[in-house]
């Protein structure tokens, strides 16, 4: 299988996804119909198509064919591990990445203007939370309280990364909070808070120091 050929199946993939022709969800050409048009085996489409599929842009169904997806968050978490096994990262440079990353956030979300239905959805994942304490479903809600967060920036190449380091964060946040006592859990409430305060009263300063906090509790945990 030629190189040339391998790439030929992608660029006509990501041809049709530039002209409007594939959009998420749609089916795509049939590998024989592929291998017709641009003259090359089917083992070679079939091949390429696989790799879209590992990088999260194909979904491959067993009997029905190939949909045009958008799981890349998912394969960037997979290469995540990856490097975490082959120890070309390390779980405190995801943290650091993580902090960083949300201190960016909540300065984007003071400084551009967050919508009023941004801050009622954050502040409703905030709620949540504090209902959640004590409870199974306590780790789940802290997720959503800093999707809420990276939800409200509107912008989806951040939100496609975040959730990509947070699908590998939050296995090992998950059980910290399990273990926390309580409290840990309320130093933790306490910063959830003020970060929410920060971005509602337009305090930057304030919640940089509160996303600190935060994270200072959690690295110290692990």
């Amino acid at each position: 299988m030629g190189n040339s050929e391998y790439r030929k199946t992608i660029d006509y993939i990501l041809d049709l996804i530039r002209g409007g022709m594939l959009q998420v969800g749609d089916k795509l050409p049939t590998e024989r119909s592929i291998s017709e048009k641009l003259g090359i085996s089917r083992n070679t489409v079939r091949e390429a198509l696989r790799g879209l599929e590992i990088l999260g842009i194909v979904n491959g169904k067993q009997g029905s064919g190939n949909y045009l997806t958008d799981n890349i968050s998912e394969s960037i978490a997979k290469a995540m591990d990856v490097m975490l096994l082959m120890n070309r990262t390390s779980k405190e440079e995801i943290c650091s990445f993580r902090r960083s990353m949300e201190k960016t956030v909540c300065s984007y979300l003071i400084g551009r203007g967050c919508s009023n239905e941004n801050k009622l959805n954050i502040v409703a994942a905030l709620n949540r939370l504090k209902e959640s304490e004590g409870t199974s479903e306590n780790s789940i809600a802290d997720r959503d309280f800093h999707y809420s967060l990276i939800y409200a920036t509107e912008n989806s190449f951040w939100i496609t990364f975040m959730n990509a380091v947070s699908e590998v964060y939050m296995r090992w946040i998950d059980n910290f909070l399990i273990t926390a006592d309580h409290s840990i859990q309320m130093l933790l409430q306490e910063s959830h808070e003020k970060m929410v305060q920060g971005i509602i009263t337009g305090d930057t300063e304030f919640c940089l120091k509160a996303i600190d906090s935060h994270y200072d509790i959690i690295e110290n945990g692990f």
